[in-house]
C-alpha cells in the first residue's frame, strides 16, 4: 500500500545570510525571451527578495523577485543546467547575492 503525504504546509526554502564576501550575481531586468518557462525550485515567500530557479528554452536561470512590481524582478544570466544549479546552491548557502 502506498501512502502520499500532502506538503501543504511547504512554503519554500529558506536562504542562509549572505557571507561577508558574498560574490555578487549579475542581476539583469527580467525579458520574456521564451513563450514558457519553467519554475524548478523557489525560497519561502515569507521572506523578501524570493528566488526562483527557472528553465526555459533549454537553458537555466535564477530570477529574483524583489517586491509586487515588474521592475523588481531580475534574473542572472542563462546557463546551463549544471552553472545555474551550482548558482542555486550558492545563493542558497550566502555564498553569492
Amino acid at each position: 500500500m502506498v501512502t502520499w503525504t500532502i506538503l501543504a504546509d511547504y512554503h519554500g526554502l529558506h536562504i542562509a545570510a549572505p557571507h561577508v564576501q558574498a560574490e555578487s550575481v549579475g542581476w539583469q531586468q527580467s525579458r520574456p525571451r521564451a513563450n514558457r518557462m519553467r519554475v524548478r525550485e523557489h525560497t519561502c515567500s515569507c521572506q523578501r527578495p524570493i528566488f526562483e530557479l527557472c528553465t526555459s528554452g533549454g537553458l537555466w536561470f535564477v530570477r529574483r523577485i524583489s517586491g509586487e512590481g515588474p521592475s523588481e524582478v531580475v534574473e542572472s544570466a542563462w546557463l546551463s543546467a549544471r552553472d545555474a544549479r551550482d548558482l542555486w546552491v550558492q545563493i542558497l548557502t550566502g555564498q553569492a547575492q
